[in-house]
């Protein structure tokens, strides 16, 4: 079975202040008024274009592949568009590719797009559902992130920011396949990932480079996925933030930074349980989690804390995966340690404890045993692993 297409392309700062921005605010102009009931969820996206050189009179030389990602999107494959400028990294949904003109053709469509696009020349446009922040102002994890893709015209050699950047979009592929939009109803509560990554913006992204350069490190904070290093972020700016008031109610940052951990773990342990069991049969596969099968050889959607607490303790499937996939030492403390120190994390998930005030002392203690403060934190004993294990 061939692996799914996806896309890449650069935005050009020549056509607006922040092209990219002028998108997010078309997105989040949507959002809002579904929330406020004036718009339904069909009418939430934005619409990116691959604008034509004034120098190119012909068609794209590869735009037959670009548009054939439609077939697949159709058939309910998550599929792909990555944004960079170099500095910076984001992904989006992608629900419709066409080299239709848009603005004449179809109707009611200006309002879906920044207003620089009407002066311009489209060879195609992409509607995106969702825009979603991978990496912010850091040009080194950018380039990491960017090697996991492999461009299908280039012999699928791993991209390159330097050199490889020909022929936009870039058509690509993945080794391994990432659901950036699967999880959005378990982690965000039914939010687009858009609304989530521009509150508080600079400062989060301020705070994520604090965390990066001065308490995680780079190397550690590079190898974590892109959503537990903005959950920590997030948690950690909030945290900071209010620290001082005792009254204010903390489970916000703890919550946010059980997700991390939440996050983390699902990378770490279903990205371990596919490769050792994908190739076996369906029964050696499966197990029960919470009265549902779960196919441990190709584990399609988000488990919580809770969930994989009780497959590590419990599951003699998980138990034997997690052996069979990690060192000694690694396997040991997955399964022996581990599900004890998720403990008081699986309580803040549960939506049971959301009714209660957290207060700040409790707050404390998870986020000093997660981020390493006064001991060697959680986050950094699960990179440590996930490195081990490449």
């Amino acid at each position: 079975m061939s692996r799914p297409r996806h896309l890449l392309a650069v935005w050009n700062p020549s056509y607006a202040n922040d092209p990219l921005d002028a998108h997010v605010r078309v997105l989040l102009h949507w959002a809002e008024r579904r929330r406020k009931g004036e718009a339904e969820d069909d009418d939430v996206y934005v619409w990116w274009a691959r604008i034509r050189s004034p120098n190119r009179q012909d068609d794209l030389p590869h735009l037959a592949d670009v548009l054939a990602l439609q077939q697949q999107i159709d058939d309910g494959v998550e599929t792909h568009l990555y944004l960079t400028d170099y500095r910076s990294l984001y992904v989006g949904l992608l629900d419709e590719v066409t080299d239709d003109d848009i603005l004449r053709e179809w109707e009611g469509e200006a309002g879906h797009m920044p207003a620089y696009y009407r002066e311009q020349r489209v060879d195609v446009w992409f509607r995106l559902l969702d825009l979603r922040r991978i990496v912010a102002d850091d040009t080194l994890a950018v380039i990491e992130e960017l090697r996991r893709l492999r461009n299908v015209h280039y012999h699928d050699r791993p991209v390159s920011l330097y050199g490889g950047m020909t022929n936009l979009p870039l058509v690509l592929t993945r080794d391994e396949e990432v659901g950036w939009f699967r999880d959005t109803s378990t982690l965000l509560g039914g939010r687009l990932w858009v609304e989530r990554d521009s509150e508080n913006r600079s400062e989060t992204e301020r705070m994520a480079r604090e965390l990066r350069d001065n308490l995680v490190g780079p190397e550690l904070w590079a190898v974590l996925e892109p959503a537990t290093r903005s959950f920590l972020a997030t948690a950690e700016a909030d945290y900071r933030a209010r620290r001082e008031d005792p009254a204010f109610d903390f489970s916000g940052p703890a919550i946010e930074v059980a997700k991390a951990v939440e996050t983390e773990l699902n990378a770490i342990l279903f990205g371990a349980t596919r490769r050792v069991l994908r190739s076996r049969p369906p029964r050696e596969r499966e197990t029960r989690v919470d009265g549902r099968l779960v196919d441990l050889g190709d584990v399609a959607s988000h488990l919580t804390l809770g969930a994989i607490r009780h497959l590590l303790e419990r599951d003699d499937l998980m138990q034997k995966a997690v052996r069979a996939a990690f060192s000694g030492a690694d396997g040991n403390w997955l399964l022996g340690q581990l599900p004890y120190q998720l403990a008081p994390l699986v309580e803040l998930r549960n939506p049971a404890a959301h009714s209660a005030a957290l207060d700040r002392e409790r707050a404390t203690r998870q986020r000093e045993a997660v981020l390493g403060i006064g001991c060697e934190g959680l986050i950094v004993q699960l990179a440590r692993v996930k490195l081990r294990s490449r």
